[in-house]
């Protein structure tokens, strides 16, 4: 007795998605994340004062920028395994939040930051 080719076409298909759905899983890590999502009322108060209420973001040519800043930031991005602590934080305005997204900065622009901070 033969399977009929439309039952044996359907099990190989199975067969084949399970493999490569195990093929894709395998030597995937879950990136380690800090419990604590949203930066504290008092740890927003900090980076307010350290920065002055200022948005952080400085682009490489030309001056900071002038709004108010409103929102706490994480550095190194909460959705890529950064902290939620006083060291990864900035406090950037709306429009460059969003716009910096969940990017890591490059080394580049964390030294600059970590600089300018000494100037205010």
């Amino acid at each position: 007795m033969q399977p009929e080719s439309t039952v044996l076409l359907v099990c190989l298909a199975v067969a084949a998605i399970g493999i490569l759905a195990l093929a894709v899983g395998i030597g995937r890590k879950r990136r380690w994340r800090d419990p604590t999502r949203l930066f504290s009322w008092p740890q927003k108060q900090q980076f307010i004062r350290q920065a002055s209420g200022r948005c952080e973001h400085k682009p490489p040519l030309w001056f900071r920028c002038p709004a108010p800043g409103t929102e706490a930031d994480h550095i190194h991005p909460w959705s890529r395994g950064g902290p939620t602590e006083l060291w990864n934080g900035q406090l950037l305005c709306r429009r460059h939040n969003q716009r910096k997204s969940n990017q890591i900065p490059s080394p580049l622009y964390r030294w600059r930051l970590q600089r300018r901070r000494k100037k205010y």
